[in-house]
């Protein structure tokens, strides 16, 4: 099977994400939310950023934490797309949860975010369901200073006095936080230091009367972070140093166990990597890096505690040739995940050994190929992961690109909680949730194809037109008759995990970028997805993702110093099956179908100070069309978020 595979990335041809001259880079399959995009956006933080990527659904229970769907690459429920800051990956994941806000970086020191939708090797980590890259900014020369405090506020709920003569409307905060950046820059030389702190408030009744009904303090999501960045350049090379930490006193949503629960999360994350060129054409890379995650006990009425705490190590070694019409890369890396917890494990921890290449080449002028393998090692188990990337100009401004990939994922690489289970970790059954495991733990396989147009139809309109397909098979998938609690008003029922289940899906999507002007402009995108074959439970996986998704978004700058930002945001009806029993037992209150949802938002941004000092203000939901994104989920409606960053540069003191 793995011979085969390999043979048919060998002789498909298939699509790169490399950007077409003249062509906008989302086009391309390639999307860079810069520095001014995100604040003009009225973005507060890396989880606002989220709702920005065309063709990636969102799903979130308390508006802190959000899920994602790549474009069909991977579930909800089974994330395996990637994170990296300034080429280190971050592992966040938390029995399948990955709170991109747990990550320890403040929005100021953010340069860009790059998001990349396909499978492919990307610095010596293979991209299963695309890749999201935070690039952070070198401080500039001598010292400087960055600062940013926000606040959120949600309006037009009935108040405390809803029922009287003195009826008007309530407004209750949804967040407020403060970061501060120290940099040092210099020629050769950099560091920097922040620190932050925030809170969340989830104003909606429903799941406030959730995380009431458990906690013993007032139920809020509150966080503290540090990080420090250093970079070092030599004659041949450059160095970097990342350091990260942060603690948040968390409502811990896991889907199994059917409700929230308070506990503290704290992440800690070390890495240096480099590049030193041994020659013009010849390089060496490598990275070194440790993360822990944990989830730990934080005072409840009813005495959950996750016990559970998980380390990781990484090694990369990699030689990079660069020759004038091609690219060659080989590499090696070593993952180490060990455990720690009170329950007796089979086995703390496991080792996973990564081969992997990649030669990416030009034919002449009009054509260009990308191919990506990449082997893993287990115990006693390999799963070959390829992607082969092809890119053809058919004409001036013209690119047809396509693309196809084959994946094979260790039980290992699953981050849900069924490997641990399957090894001792009883958390479910000790919290009275009753477990079936249908067949054995196996590899799931995930072969993926897109074809995509992309041109430049007038100096000023850039448009793509896409198709994709995806096959999964192998999965392991749940089924969890939800019944509803009337008295903690949350969930709870026996999960049955099915082995070997799979099926097919389809999506298309059209974009279009359009410069009106020098100071406008727009975006505009669609996508279409279905499971169009396969067995019942993967079709009820992927009926939790909205068929339909629309973005408009339009970006004008009358002034250098002013901004206003627009986006148009529409999704389609959802279903959740495990929740089908919820509208009739809740009367109503839960519901299992999501109706579609229509949302406004409006930003407007003031530099004063010759751009020393940002004022943005945003409306959020302006229609007030609350529709959550999960049937346990919070809906906002109408908010206004206002924020100010303070920036003081060339304050002397250079290295």
């Amino acid at each position: 099977m793995k011979t085969l595979a390999l043979l048919t990335l060998l002789l498909t041809t298939a699509a790169a994400p490399l950007q077409p001259q003249g062509i906008d880079p989302r086009l391309a399959g390639r999307q860079v939310l810069d520095a001014e995009m995100l604040r003009a956006a009225g973005v507060r933080r890396l989880g606002d950023a989220l709702a920005l990527i065309e063709g990636w659904a969102l799903t979130t229970v308390d508006g802190f934490t959000w899920g994602l769907s790549p474009e069909g690459l991977s579930s909800f429920g089974q994330p395996s797309w990637n994170l990296m800051i300034d080429g280190q990956p971050v592992d966040l994941d938390l029995f399948g949860v990955r709170g991109m806000d747990r990550l320890p970086v403040p929005l100021e020191r953010v340069d860009s975010l790059v998001i990349m939708g396909t499978p492919g090797l990307r610095q010596g980590v293979f991209g299963e369901a695309g890749t999201i890259h935070v690039h952070t900014r070198r401080p500039r020369d001598g010292l400087s200073l960055r600062a940013r405090g926000a606040t959120a506020n949600e309006t037009g709920d009935p108040g405390p006095f809803g029922f009287t003569d003195l009826a008007t409307p309530n407004i209750d905060r949804i967040s407020s936080e403060v970061s501060a950046v120290m940099g040092l820059g210099g020629r050769r030389a950099y560091v920097d230091l922040s620190a932050g702190w925030r809170e969340h408030f989830v104003t909606d009744p429903l799941v406030r009367e959730r995380n009431t009904d458990i906690s013993l303090d007032f139920p809020l999501i509150e966080q503290t972070a540090f990080s420090f960045t250093g970079g070092l350049e030599s004659a041949t090379g450059h160095h970097n140093l990342f350091a990260a930490h942060s603690t948040t006193h968390d409502f811990f949503y896991l889907k199994q166990l059917g409700r929230e629960v308070p506990a503290e999360s704290p992440l800690t994350h070390l890495g240096i990597d480099g590049t030193e060129w041994l020659s013009r054409e010849t390089a060496l890379r490598y990275r070194l890096s440790y993360s822990s995650s944990a989830l730990q006990e934080r005072a409840n009425s009813l005495d959950i505690d996750f016990d559970w705490d998980i380390a990781r190590w990484t090694a990369n070694i990699e030689a990079i040739r660069r020759l004038d019409t091609r690219e060659m890369s080989i590499g090696a890396a070593y993952r180490n995940s060990s455990a720690s917890t009170a329950y007796q494990l089979s086995g703390d921890g496991f080792d996973l050994v990564d081969l992997y290449a990649r030669l990416g080449y030009q034919f002449g002028r009009a054509m260009q190929q990308e191919l990506a393998v990449s082997l893993t090692g287990g115990a006693g188990a390999a799963g070959l992961k390829g992607a082969l990337t092809h890119q053809w100009r058919v004409a001036a401004q013209h690119d047809v690109v396509a693309a196809i990939s084959y994946v094979e994922r260790l039980p290992e690489e699953d981050g849900r909680i069924w490997y641990w289970h399957r090894r001792g970790y009883d958390f479910l059954t000790d919290n009275g949730i009753g477990v079936t495991l249908n067949g054995e733990e196996s590899e799931t396989r995930t072969m993926a194809g897109h074809v995509r147009w992309a041109g430049r139809l007038r100096e000023a309109l850039s448009a793509r037109v896409g198709i994709y397909l995806r096959s999964h098979s192998d999965l392991a998938l749940e089924e969890q008759p939800f019944q509803f609690d009337s008295t903690s008003r949350s969930f709870s029922g026996p999960v049955r995990l099915l082995a070997q289940q799979g099926g097919w899906l389809a999506g298309s999507d059209v974009g279009a970028v359009w410069q009106a002007s020098p100071r406008l402009q727009v975006f505009g995108y669609y996508r279409y997805q279905d499971a169009l074959g396969g067995d019942a439970s993967y079709k009820d996986v992927w009926r939790t993702v909205p068929r339909h998704s629309f973005q408009l978004k339009a970006w004008y700058t009358p002034w250098p110093s002013v901004s206003l930002w627009g986006m148009l945001d529409y999704r389609s009806s959802a279903y959740w099956s495990d929740y089908a029993a919820a509208d009739v037992q809740s009367e109503g209150t839960y519901r299992a179908n999501l109706s579609d949802a229509l949302t406004l938002n409006l930003a407007a941004q003031k530099w004063f100070w010759e751009r020393r000092l940002r004022i943005n203000l945003k409306l959020h939901n302006i229609l007030d069309d609350a529709v959550p994104y999960h049937p346990m989920g919070t809906a906002y409606g109408l908010s206004f978020i206002v924020q100010g960053e303070l920036q003081l540069a060339g304050l002397g003191g250079a290295f």
